[in-house]
């Protein structure tokens, strides 16, 4: 959709109002988030950010995600969705650059922006606060409606705030979030600045905590329309899908696992090793020699495909390790009957595209786990699993 940006005159006094704020923090220290609404309100009232629009008006929509790449492929059925109940209004999309390959061929949105400054800590609000004034200068330009935040950091409500938006959405509500904190900053000062409150009664009775399901949740309440899908997206190129088809020619006819080994290097917990990954091809070579392995996965982890490649027999494996980027990783997923690995964006990836999934997990199957478990909240969603 075509729009009509906000005069630069309007914008700067928005933008005069945070750097007026800014300085008041740092020379007081004092980190208040109904400090922070009752001084810039003003503001954005003078500006005509406050104007209201009944919802079935939306122009603007704004969605964040601040997150790895597996998260943001969890979050892909809510685009859709927006876009399939909203096909008239101007999508934004704030995403951080790590999923910017894959967000490049994303159909449901107008533009995709990178904003890549987190807020985990204490000690990161003020950088974060002074970066967010540059970068919501550039959102500011669309009087935004409404925005969707779904971003996994404390500072995304920040963010979404900054931007003028009308409507704010959280999903901190959502479950027992309450002990979250970015350093000595509780949650409930940044989900204070999200003005669409859930609806507690139905809140109360949600047992679905996937991240997938909490954000169409959040997205019925808002527009109250029913959700028509709530399968995952994968958006690759035709290209990605040619090299995909030329690189396993050779093994076209054979019953095709990926494998992927890394996760995010600070969750150890979520990695097995590549000496049992090893021992468990091996036994499935042996049951059914007809088969190939597809080593996926980054740079990073490239010791240990080695390992895996030092202990089975390379006939039954494509190595592509740190060869390739991660669309066309997902082009090679696409071909493959079953997906066997750790935690990762392409686990997802492979839920996305139907394939079955085998993760090892961390968590003992016979102890009931909490609705904040990695297992609850990024199970892969919508086939059938092992995890």
């Amino acid at each position: 959709m075509r729009i009509n940006f906000v005069d630069h005159n309007q914008i700067q006094h928005v933008v005069n109002g945070f750097n007026e704020l800014f300085q008041f923090m740092i020379k007081t220290g004092n980190i208040d988030a109904d400090h922070i609404k009752d001084f810039l309100e003003k503001y954005f009232q003078q500006a005509g950010y406050r104007e209201g629009k009944k919802k079935s008006a939306v122009e603007n929509i704004l969605i964040i995600h601040d997150s790895g790449i597996g998260d943001f492929i969890i979050m892909s059925a809510a685009i859709r969705e927006i876009r399939r109940i909203y096909p008239k209004a101007h999508i934004t999309l704030v995403i951080k650059n790590n999923v910017n390959d894959l967000a490049e061929f994303c159909p449901h949105v107008d533009e995709a922006i990178v904003f890549n400054q987190n807020c985990d800590r204490y000690d990161d609000f003020f950088k974060f606060y002074e970066t967010a004034i540059l970068f919501s200068a550039y959102l500011l330009r669309r009087r935004i409606d409404v925005a969707f935040n779904f971003g996994q950091r404390a500072g995304s409500t920040l963010l979404a705030y900054m931007s003028g938006a009308k409507v704010i959405t959280d999903h901190y509500s959502i479950g027992n979030f309450n002990d979250f904190k970015a350093g000595k900053i509780p949650l409930d000062f940044f989900s204070s600045l999200a003005n669409f409150k859930i609806n507690r009664q139905v809140n109360k009775h949600f047992n679905k905590p996937h991240f997938n399901e909490k954000f169409l949740y959040i997205l019925n309440d808002f527009s109250k329309a029913d959700i028509k899908n709530k399968s995952l997206e994968v958006w690759l190129s035709p290209r990605d899908k040619f090299l995909a088809e030329k690189t396993l020619q050779s093994v076209a006819n054979k019953k095709l696992f990926a494998l992927t080994m890394g996760s995010n290097i600070n969750l150890k917990c979520k990695r097995w090793s590549p000496h049992l990954y090893s021992k468990l091809i091996n036994k499935i070579i042996d049951d059914d020699p007809n088969c190939a392995f597809i080593i996926l996965g980054g740079k990073s982890e490239l010791d240990e495909s080695k390992i895996v490649c030092d202990n089975v027999d390379n006939n039954y494996i494509i190595n592509l390790t740190g060869k390739i980027n991660y669309r066309q990783s997902c082009a090679i997923l696409n071909y493959c009957d079953y997906y066997i690995g750790n935690d990762t964006g392409l686990m997802h990836s492979a839920a996305a595209l139907k394939i079955p999934v085998l993760t090892p997990n961390c968590f003992p199957a016979d102890i009931p786990m909490s609705i904040s478990s990695f297992p609850q909240k990024y199970y892969p969603y919508g086939v059938p699993s092992v995890h």
